[in-house]
């Protein structure tokens, strides 16, 4: 295949060990397609999926890109089920450390409190406690963090008086972590106990498991290919199983959910190539 661009040199060169014959010219320009217009790391580790199953079984010349097509299809699928389980944790946490703070400090609004300090100049230091409830200075520095970073928009919602959650979503995913690990003792009881759990759920835990989710969604929302699916799936598990969230039916239920798609109203000419048929 040649005059391809340099940044589809690798993926050409995974086609040629792929590919067991020659492509007519229009067969080209679909491969070309695919390249320019497909996530191109996830196009490149379905090639290389591709040779494995070659090597196992033969495939017919004319059904060779189309598998190419259905292992991307299938690994799009794969990594987009991983978002409902990345779902599932962050609004999960947002839900239940709102109304878990509640009952420790006695007020949903418990965060006006900071907020006005916030807007009169103060710094996170002039909190020792909430509320009468002694706090770490690194909880209050994540949410003093927040404010500081909050956009324009966020901040007029988060403005005036009778307030309730409405702090709860401004924050990241990000953020609900560093609040959370900002005094990990103050927390740990929005979660099953350990005896529950079955395992000691420390605050390293806690960060590990939390980092890998992050970097998960990250990954997601960049459009990067997700590689240990595994371990995100059992990191996700373990933050809804404290949460008495049951994240093996919740699978299921979606796995046999069914929904009403919307139908395309574009109908299929010549120069669709995408996806093979």
């Amino acid at each position: 295949m040649s005059s391809i661009t340099k940044r589809h040199v690798p993926t050409s060169q995974l086609l040629g060990e792929y590919l067991t014959f020659v492509p007519t010219p229009q067969q080209v320009d679909h491969f070309r397609v695919d390249m320019r217009t497909l996530n191109p790391t996830l196009l490149r580790d379905t090639i290389r999926e591709g040779v494995q199953v070659r090597a196992l079984q033969q495939i017919p010349i004319h059904d060779q890109r189309l598998v190419i097509h259905r292992i991307y299809t299938r690994k799009v699928k794969e990594f987009s089920a991983i978002y409902p389980f990345v779902f599932a944790v962050e609004n999960a946490l947002r839900s239940v450390l709102a109304d878990y703070l509640e009952e420790r400090f006695g007020r949903m609004d418990w965060w006006t409190l900071i907020r006005n300090a916030w807007q009169h100049g103060q710094t996170y230091a002039a909190f020792s406690s909430i509320l009468g409830t002694t706090v770490n200075p690194a909880f209050v520095k994540a949410v003093w963090r927040v404010f500081d970073t909050m956009t324009n928009q966020q901040q007029a919602s988060l403005a005036g008086n009778d307030k309730s959650d409405e702090f709860y979503y401004c924050l990241t995913l990000g953020d609900l972590w560093a609040i959370m690990q900002g005094d990990w003792p103050l927390v740990r009881d929005m979660f099953a106990p350990d005896a529950a759990l079955g395992f000691t759920f420390t605050k390293t835990l806690f960060v590990d498991t939390m980092r890998i989710i992050k970097d998960t969604r990250n990954e997601l929302f960049h459009s990067n290919p997700i590689k240990d699916r595994k371990k995100i799936v059992e990191a996700c598990e373990r933050i809804l199983n404290g949460l008495q969230f049951h994240l093996g039916d919740y699978d299921h239920d979606l796995s046999v959910a069914q929904y009403v798609r919307v139908p395309s109203s574009v109908a299929r000419t010549h120069r669709h190539v995408i996806p093979a048929r």
